[in-house]
C-alpha cells in the first residue's frame, strides 16, 4: 500500500511509470498499455480499474497492480522485495504463481527478496542466505535446504520447521528434497 500515492488513480500510476520509462508516450498509448497490463495480471475488467484509487482496493489487488506496473515497461528483470508481505496464505500463493508464470512466459529474470523460507523453497531455483547484509551460503535451493553448510542456514531451517512443522516438510518433499537441519 505504501508504494501507491493514495490520491492518484490506477491510471495515474501507470501514466507516471510509463512516461518515466518511455518518454513521449501519448495518453491513448498509456491507456492501452495499462489495460493490457492489468488484463495480463488477471483483472477481468481492467478498464473499470483505471479510475480507482489505491485505498479502494484490497492488498491482493494492489499487489497485482504493482506487478502490472512492473511489467508494463517490458523489463528484462524484476526484483520482488517481500512481494507477499501482509497477504494471507491463499493470496500469497496466487501472487507468487502470477509472478512465476509471467516471468516464465516473458523469459524474465526474477530476484525475490524474502524472509519466508517457504516462499524461497517454492519459487527459487537458487538461493542466497544472508546474515547482517552478507551472504553466508548460496547454491541451488534444493541443495542448500537439504544439506545446509552454514550454521546460520541450519538455524533458520530449524526455526522455520519449528514454526511450520509438517507444512514445511511437505513443501520440501514437493521440491524433491528433505531438509536435514
Amino acid at each position: 500500500m505504501s508504494a501507491f500515492d493514495p490520491i492518484v488513480t490506477v491510471l495515474g500510476h501507470f501514466r507516471e511509470t510509463l512516461r518515466s520509462h518511455i518518454p513521449g508516450l501519448d495518453r491513448a498509448a498509456v491507456r492501452r498499455r495499462a489495460v493490457a497490463s492489468l488484463a495480463e495480471v488477471g483483472f477481468p475488467d481492467p478498464e473499470a480499474l483505471l479510475g480507482v484509487y489505491p485505498f479502494q482496493m484490497s492488498g491482493g489487488m494492489l499487489q497485482r497492480v504493482m506487478i502490472g506496473l512492473a511489467l508494463c515497461t517490458d523489463p528484462t528483470f524484476i526484483i520482488a522485495d517481500e512481494a507477499t508481505t501482509d497477504l494471507d496464505v491463499v493470496l500469497q500463493k496466487s501472487i507468487l504463481r502470477l509472478l512465476r508464470d509471467r516471468c516464465r512466459d516473458r523469459h524474465l529474470g526474477l530476484l525475490v527478496i524474502t524472509h519466508d523460507l517457504g516462499v524461497a523453497a517454492w519459487l527459487a531455483d537458487d538461493i542466497a542466505v544472508m546474515r547482517h547484509g552478507r551472504i553466508v551460503e548460496s547454491g541451488a535451493t534444493k541443495t542448500v535446504f537439504a544439506w545446509p553448510q552454514a550454521a546460520y542456514t541450519r538455524e533458520l531451517l530449524v526455526a522455520h520447521r519449528a514454526l511450520h512443522g509438517d507444512r514445511f516438510a511437505r513443501l520440501m518433499a514437493a521440491i524433491g528434497t528433505e531438509a536435514t537441519a
